[in-house]
């Protein structure tokens, strides 16, 4: 119970990693709190969570929109009366190669995958160093360390880089206020948004470039955010954890 009594929000909770990181909060004691755009996925692992015995809150909320994301925060501090732990996950992926990638697409991925964990981040943070403590987790990707290639698209790559170094800057930030910032970079990971569309020589040729030989699911991910969340990490910030099969070694 590394998390209990601590009230953890996880954006993009409703499904795939955040739904993972989500049940593995709340089975480590914690008040987990989903927010989500996709309201029908939302109540769905709600009504899972609570099937199980999971305490779970949710909200639906667009992970770049300024007024929800505000809105949420005071939710939680309206019946909480604090925030312990916020995951940053919500997010798009970026498909289309540079050369046929439109101004808008461009836009939409920066928007939601970067732009929307400032925000995040900016929220979430006055509230924690006002409160003197607090541990932000951000999900990078591992197309942010090596630049897209099979793990992604270079748009995707160029916002998810930009998590892993925005990351590094805020930890510096809020260090003097005990405020912790880390990052968790993700490998290949089997999630409804990275399988749809894929074809069968372009998955084979991903598990070709991972040591462990295959993809990671979910649930891989829950002892790293965990361990980012819970006091067993009280001396780490401005890290980012590669948790990737191998497919990226520096």
């Amino acid at each position: 119970m590394r998390l209990e009594n601590k009230v953890i929000a996880v954006t993009g909770g409703a499904d795939g990693i955040g739904r993972a990181l989500a049940f593995g909060a709340a089975r480590e004691g914690a008040a987990a709190v989903l927010a989500d755009i996709d309201a029908a996925k939302l109540e769905q692992t709600k009504s899972d969570m609570r099937a199980a015995g999971l305490s779970c809150e949710t909200y639906r909320m667009d992970a770049s929109d300024e007024e929800q994301i505000e809105a949420v925060v005071a939710g939680l501090l309206q019946k909480f009366g604090r925030i312990d732990g916020w995951v940053n996950n919500a997010g798009v992926s970026g498909k289309t190669a540079l050369l046929e990638t439109s101004s808008a697409e461009f836009d939409k991925v920066i928007s939601v995958n970067l732009k929307g964990v400032f925000l995040c981040c900016r929220a979430v943070g006055r509230v924690m160093a006002g409160q003197g403590h607090g541990s932000i987790v951000n999900i990078a990707s591992v197309a942010g360390r090596s630049g897209g290639g099979l793990m992604g698209t270079s748009v995707y790559a160029a916002s998810k880089g930009g998590v892993i170094a925005f990351t590094k800057g805020i930890a510096r930030e809020l260090a003097s206020v005990n405020v912790r910032v880390n990052a968790i970079a993700p490998g290949s990971i089997d999630t409804p948004m990275t399988t749809v569309g894929r074809d069968p020589e372009s998955y084979a040729q991903s598990l070709r470039k991972i040591p462990l030989h295959r993809r990671g699911n979910p649930e891989e991910l829950v002892g790293a955010a965990v361990l980012l969340l819970s006091d067993e990490s009280s001396f780490m910030t401005g890290a980012t954890l590669d948790v990737n099969g191998g497919s990226f070694m520096y």
